[in-house]
């Protein structure tokens, strides 16, 4: 009886802690105080994180010259059970480290007038797998190849995705109780991902006839993209709430570059006679498109004594499925006359699109001293990955699509002119229902479709995270009278 092998194309993930994963918004937390916190400080806090938490915050800031840098370092570890088939795991760790943020204040003549700069990096997500598998298998009819033949076949994937921010916020404190604002998030989106698959059967006849299949997949693009994002505070006594609002993206420019190459030898693609075949196609200079999604975003802070609590929800809009970058059609398999009806632009298609999330963050703070605070938080990060994605051809370059959740702790140091913030971030993410697509069939596989296998993949990072705050108009009291 004909046995069926499928390879499962998944290798080696390589993460680290406070690194983004590539279907996320709530990955990276920025600053200092706020980071500990898990964003949840939209009801204000005194530094300009909040350029990118509540622009309406700024208003309230007591000191209009701030700098803060904040960076996280950590060890990141993915597993996926059964890589290849029943036959083993895969698990990869790796030591990094991203830049989270870094900004400043303009200082204004009219003290009612805030306005900040910021540099964030929301996403800085990579991937590398690579999986062999070299053993003799049951996988071609006894009739045609009696026995076991042997089977040689190696999948790697190789991804980075990075954003860069630069944010410029402006906020006005109204009255003595609200405050509104107003930042210009401007995004620079790079993507490279690069997908390398060979598989080759020896047949048991006469002549050892081989039977190989390779494919080589390349996507690459660049996209800047703006957005705007509107906040108001209102504070009244202990409690403080804030409320944001932030427009779906405009494109403004970008261009990528599309390459899917397949080649098969002797393999049974339609019917039972095996033929020879290449299908390649490769489209440079198109144009691309990157959007992010309306949200809403409220939270309040309570501060009583010597402790604050505070607690933010945000809601992500869905976003259609769409094509980041739109290839023509033209001839893909050659000889053409194998397949004139597969045309390139459906196997270089590459589309995005995300479902509505819903993100919660609680942050609790205490005062141990006058220059010592002890802080807490979690949230979840919900993926908004659609499923719909996996379906038909083309380059589908999403990694990861479990949800995670996200647990941190830390220290937060005052002095005169400055705050150091220490804390440990730990978060962790588990799926049973990971599609894995490109499994293939050396036998009889449609090495143009592929084939998916639901497999179980699980995700634990642990990592430092390090800020520095430094409040420039404290240096110089006399100058700023």
């Amino acid at each position: 009886m004909k046995r069926s092998f499928f390879l499962l194309v998944l290798g080696i993930a390589t993460f680290f802690c406070g690194q983004a994963q590539d279907s996320h918004y709530w990955t990276q937390q920025y600053g200092t105080r706020s980071a500990l916190l898990s964003g949840a400080v939209l009801g204000g806090t005194n530094d300009n994180t909040m350029i990118y938490y509540n622009p309406g915050g700024l208003g309230f800031l007591d000191n209009s010259s701030i700098s803060i840098n904040a960076s996280a370092y950590g060890i990141g570890n993915i597993r996926v059970e059964n890589a290849l088939g029943q036959q083993a795991d895969f698990e990869s760790m790796q030591v990094g480290s991203v830049p989270l943020l870094a900004g400043g204040m303009i200082k204004m003549k009219d003290q009612k007038w805030k306005i900040g700069y910021a540099f964030i990096t929301p996403v800085d997500f990579s991937f590398k797998g690579i999986a062999r598998l070299d053993n003799s298998f049951e996988v071609i009819d006894d009739p045609e190849s009696p026995g076991l033949e042997e089977l040689v076949a190696e999948a790697a994937v190789t991804t980075k995705t990075s954003e860069i921010i630069f944010a410029l916020g402006v906020g006005r404190k109204l009255n003595e109780n609200w405050s509104a604002g107003l930042s210009n998030l401007f995004t620079v989106r790079s993507h490279s991902y690069q997908r390398n698959f060979s598989s080759y059967v020896f047949m048991n006849d006469e002549n050892r006839t081989l039977v190989g299949a390779n494919q080589n997949q390349n996507a690459e693009y660049y996209n800047v993209r703006y957005a705007a994002k509107l906040g108001a505070v209102y504070k009244s006594g202990s409690w403080s709430t804030g409320l944001t609002i932030t427009t779906p993206s405009v494109n403004f420019f970008g261009q990528g570059t599309l390459a899917n190459n397949i080649a098969v030898r002797n393999l049974t693609l339609i019917d039972d006679n095996r033929i020879s075949g290449v299908a390649t196609a490769r489209q440079a200079e198109l144009k691309s498109t990157y959007k992010s999604p309306f949200s809403v975003a409220l939270g309040t802070n309570y501060n009583k004594g010597n402790s604050s609590a505070g607690i933010a929800i945000q809601y992500y809009n869905s976003i259609d499925i769409y094509d980041i970058m739109e290839p023509v059609p033209g001839t893909f398999v050659r000889p053409a006359e194998l397949a004139p009806e597969l045309q390139s632009d459906r196997f270089l298609r590459n589309r995005a699109g995300a479902e509505s999330v819903l993100n919660i963050a609680v942050g609790y703070e205490h005062q141990m001293s006058e220059s010592l605070s002890l802080l807490i938080s979690a949230r979840n990060d919900m993926s908004y990955f659609d499923d719909r994605l996996n379906d038909g051809p083309g380059i589908k370059t999403t990694i990861s699509s479990w949800d995670i959740y996200h647990f941190t702790g830390g220290v937060n140091l005052d002095h005169k002119n400055s705050s150091l913030s220490l804390g440990l971030l730990f978060s962790t993410g588990n799926t049973g229902k990971y599609e894995q697509p490109g499994n293939i069939n050396p036998e009889d596989v449609n090495l143009l479709e592929g084939t998916t296998t639901i497999t179980r993949a699980s995700y634990n990072n642990i990592g430092l995270l390090l800020g520095y705050t430094l409040y420039l108009n404290r240096l110089n009291p006399e100058k700023n009278k």
